[in-house]
């Protein structure tokens, strides 16, 4: 059950991250760059000092994990916008 607690607040904090560096670059790139930039920059800010911090298992487990699923969100979010202004 700790597992899923933990969980949940990393996905917060990788959505709080993500969302920031995300509105940063959209003001000057296309969403679609943005979406990527963003999940690159945060990851390699993140990553390596949880790696040092709390290990790289965990790292790998959890932050790697909500990391991709924000960036599969985003994704499909921009090709909904793009369904969107098509019609």
């Amino acid at each position: 059950m700790a597992f899923f607690k933990n969980f949940i607040v990393v996905v917060i904090l990788v959505g709080i991250l993500t969302r920031i560096a995300l509105y940063l670059f959209s003001r000057k790139l296309k969403k679609d760059m943005a979406v990527f930039l963003a999940f690159f920059t945060v990851s390699v800010i993140i990553l390596p000092i949880v790696s040092l911090t709390l290990g790289f298992d965990i790292a790998v487990s959890e932050y790697v994990v909500a990391l991709v699923i924000w960036l599969l969100f985003d994704l499909m979010r921009i090709k909904k916008d793009i369904k969107k202004k098509k019609k």
